[in-house]
């Protein structure tokens, strides 16, 4: 099959179905004329069950692997905005690696040509208040280095991606995004800054990068259909950061003085512009964030 097969793809297995973002994921698939099948614990389907796995993946052309387990929110004040859901660090191990292994077999054994992988910002190891950046902004050059029991488990099910890639051909796609945003944590975000200013960096700062879902889905719809080959990490953001008030490169110089700049002029035109780059997914997927922290400024 040629790399350009995927634009015409009707059947596809979405693991983690019920959450968040494959519900969001789900919607845009179907939107786009692609048929879904759902594979989620609500459902009695488990990731780690590879047998279920292979045989839900029959008759499917590409899997989008969402299914994960976090780990808990160290700290309480954050709950609300904290993923829905969390074990201990063996139930991540099992669930995010053991399962990227399931995903993987299945779609070797079925000769699936893609597989698009939910990973995360947490591989570089500066973020959830873990560690510090390289340098800012963000880029997907930036030194990877885990920490803790989700970051570490993400980057393993990136290296068996390309491990796959390299001896079977199937083309995966790893997406990193941040912190996942629906109206509701946006809601929620804002009511809490108003209670507390500091809210915004305090307990932890996430450089202010975040992605609505709904961009969310629309990038994984683009890493199915576009034109690919081998395999690919990519980071993605929202276009600007979810600052109350200062600008990108003052609260770089408040928050981590330390940190080398990198940005360009692009930073004095644009204040607010993230600290994540993302153009090299934006490129590739011919993808574009629509959703702005600021009200009015919305690409829709």
């Amino acid at each position: 099959m040629s790399a350009g097969w995927l634009a015409v793809m009707v059947r596809v297995l979405v693991t983690g179905d019920r959450g968040l973002v494959g519900t969001a994921v789900t919607t845009t698939l179907t939107s786009a004329g692609h048929q879904t099948v759902g594979f989620d614990l609500v459902d009695g389907h488990d990731v780690r069950d590879a047998a279920d796995l292979e045989r839900m993946s029959e008759g499917c052309d590409g899997i989008v692997h969402l299914a994960a387990v976090d780990e808990p929110v160290p700290d309480p004040g954050l709950a609300e905005f904290g993923p829905a859901t969390t074990g201990s660090d063996a139930l991540v191990f099992e669930t995010n690696v053991v399962g990227m292994n399931n995903v993987l077999r299945a779609a070797e054994r079925h000769g699936l040509p893609r597989v698009v992988v939910m990973s995360s910002i947490d591989v570089l190891g500066c973020f959830g208040g873990r560690g510090r950046p390289a340098y800012l902004p963000l880029d997907d050059r930036h030194p990877v280095r885990p920490a803790g029991a989700y970051g570490m488990s993400k980057w393993l099910a990136e290296q068996m991606c390309a491990a796959a890639t390299a001896a079977t051909g199937i083309c995966t796609v790893c997406l990193r995004p941040p912190g996942v945003f629906t109206e509701e944590v946006y809601a929620g975000v804002r009511r809490a800054r108003r209670d507390d200013p500091d809210f915004e960096w305090f307990p932890i700062w996430e450089y202010g990068a975040f992605l609505d879902v709904r961009d969310l889905a629309f990038a994984v719809e683009r890493a199915l259909t576009v034109p690919l080959a081998g395999h690919h990490r990519l980071l993605l953001c929202a276009a600007d950061i979810s600052s109350a008030r200062d600008g990108a490169r003052s609260l770089a110089e408040w928050l981590v003085p330390d940190v080398e700049w990198r940005g360009g002029p692009e930073y004095e035109r644009d204040p607010f512009r993230a600290l994540v780059d993302t153009s090299a997914g934006r490129a590739l997927l011919g993808w574009e964030p629509r959703h702005r922290w600021r009200p009015g400024r919305d690409r829709r």
